[in-house]
């Protein structure tokens, strides 16, 4: 009767655990409500391993190792918790259970089918694993020691597009549709370091007492549209970008979030569009919804609406272009060109304008990617230098040390003789 709120009462009861912040409930076959509590073992000791941050109970800590041992079912009704062990392999888990004989519920007693069919894969260890796979996706030797394949978490635009900044995707729950089957998963977007494109995306799974973590990664030569290249794709359509800023009246503010739904092959983006009026509730509110797939992208009041859109005459075609290296940049700067030559032949002056900025934009995005690259190599330059006097003053040192042992050993030679 004290200890009422579910996560303090977990950890009164085993407070060496920790436990997620985010527990679910699920309606049992009898109609009873049962809370689902995910809690995690960590170490800093395992060896060879890699070190991670994680924040929990108001604390950062670092950590090498983590596992989702142990869930607790706790009685919604009168409070009865159960802790169960989904992961036996787990020493620490095991010992906990080795010493709380009483609190763990037997080894051959597994979690209720009725339960375990509604259990998610926990997304504090996903976080964690998210990130730690950024590096360590790829594990040979060699491209560890170079660091030549990083990855990064995917961007977004939640307010106006803008070329380099943006807010990391959060990992999101939702269906998703691959050759092994329709399942409800986490879902984490990554693009290579210091680029837009998608590169690869991680899904977590659980079947209640397995959790699942497979990870689809696209070519390396393929260019699949990123959060933000499309942002920017969608704000430069006249049709789309017109209503939006309809929405965008004085008092209000747009917001926007995105998912990236995977479907088999392809990927499904889908951007809601809210709307919150500053001077009243300040309750976002959605009022449209953006959709696109391949290189089609279309607008609709719901998601069925922008769906069928998508699939219509009135979807948007979408052309990304690669503006983050140079050759990119000078290949979209001669297709800006020709556009320029086309509308000023058609005498269409509002296209001209357009134009006019579309060139201007890439020539400064040119001008100061580089500048960035000059400035790469002129601190490289000035590293290589640096090492180079090193080594030279170093050689130089070991010359005369040389120089010194001669002498001393021909003093040695002549006060012998």
């Amino acid at each position: 009767m004290i200890n009422r709120n579910i996560i303090k009462r977990a950890k009164k009861a085993l407070p060496y655990l920790i436990y997620d912040e985010n527990p679910y409930t699920v309606v049992t076959k009898e109609g009873k409500i049962v809370w689902v509590l995910d809690a995690y073992t960590v170490s800093s000791s395992y060896p060879y391993s890699q070190y991670t941050t994680i924040e929990h109970d108001g604390i950062k800590e670092n950590i090498n190792y983590i596992r989702n041992s142990v869930k607790v079912l706790i009685d919604s009704y009168d409070g009865t918790m159960s802790y169960y062990i989904t992961d036996r392999s787990d020493p620490i888990a095991m010992a906990y259970r080795n010493i709380y004989k009483t609190l763990f519920a037997d080894l051959d007693e597994t979690i209720p089918e009725d339960i375990a069919s509604h259990c998610v894969y926990p997304e504090f260890l996903y976080k964690v694993q998210a990130e730690v796979l950024k590096v360590y996706h790829n594990v040979k030797p060699d491209v560890l020691y170079r660091a030549d394949d990083l990855w990064d978490i995917a961007k977004y635009n939640s307010v106006k597009s803008t070329k380099s900044t943006g807010t990391y995707m959060a990992p999101y729950y939702t269906m998703v549709k691959t050759a092994s089957g329709e399942q409800f998963g986490l879902v984490q977007i990554y693009t290579p370091d210091e680029k837009q494109n998608i590169i690869s995306y991680l899904v977590g799974s659980s079947n209640g007492s397995t959790n699942q973590l497979k990870l689809y990664k696209f070519s390396a030569d393929s260019n699949i549209v990123g959060p933000m290249q499309l942002d920017k794709q969608i704000e430069e359509d006249e049709a789309i970008s017109s209503e939006l800023e309809a929405l965008n009246i004085t008092g209000t503010k747009l917001t926007k979030q995105m998912i990236i739904v995977p479907v088999d092959n392809t990927l499904l983006y889908v951007e809601p569009i809210y709307q919150t009026m500053l001077n009243e509730s300040e309750v976002p509110v959605l009022k449209k919804i953006i959709v696109a797939s391949g290189n089609k992208v279309a607008m609709g009041d719901t998601i069925s609406n922008a769906l069928e859109n998508l699939l219509s005459k009135y979807a948007v075609d979408i052309e990304v272009e690669n503006t983050e290296d140079i050759e990119g940049l000078i290949e979209a700067i001669i297709k800006a060109n020709k556009n320029l030559t086309d509308s000023n032949q058609n005498n269409d002056w509002e296209m001209m304008g357009k134009d006019v900025k579309r060139l201007q934009d890439l020539i400064t995005s040119l001008e100061t990617l580089k500048e960035e690259e000059e400035k790469k190599q002129k601190e490289l330059d000035e590293k290589t230098n640096q090492t180079d006097k090193t080594d030279t003053d170093e050689a130089d040192g070991t010359e005369q040390e040389e120089m010194n042992n001669v002498n001393t050993n021909t003093n040695i030679v002549e006060n012998v003789e």
